[in-house]
């Protein structure tokens, strides 16, 4: 079976050109649960990150002309992510202040949250 590294999009919605909210089935065959952890299986936070920047330069026009990555700020994981969750993505990008918000929730459970702070490289 090949590798899958990202979720089944289902619907990407674009309210304006510094917003997107994209729903997304996260599959038991995701690469990420292998190992993470043996019997229990859960989607890591890093994998999170990672899906919220990869996501943001799919959807998000002005977010290609960011900075270096500088920072997490208010990160937060509220509940867990397991094998075959339908997931919705909220993702803000603010490009005067170089940060991008997101916003994970399975239905009304929010899973996690925080942005990530960009600017000038070091």
């Amino acid at each position: 079976m090949p590798e899958q590294w990202l979720p089944e999009v289902s619907a990407v919605r674009r309210p304006d050109d510094d917003t997107a909210v994209i729903a997304m089935h996260v599959s038991g065959g995701i690469t990420h649960f292998a190992g993470h952890f043996p019997g229990f299986p859960i989607l890591p936070g890093i994998v999170q990150l990672d899906w919220a920047v990869r996501f943001a330069d799919d959807h998000l026009p002005g977010f290609a002309q960011r900075g270096a990555f500088r920072a997490l700020e208010q990160v937060k994981f509220q509940s867990l992510v397991l094998p075959g969750k339908e997931l919705e993505l909220n993702l803000s990008w603010s490009r005067d202040r170089q940060r991008l918000a997101f916003a994970y929730a399975a239905g009304d459970r929010p899973c996690s949250s925080g942005r990530i702070a960009f600017g000038p490289a070091p």
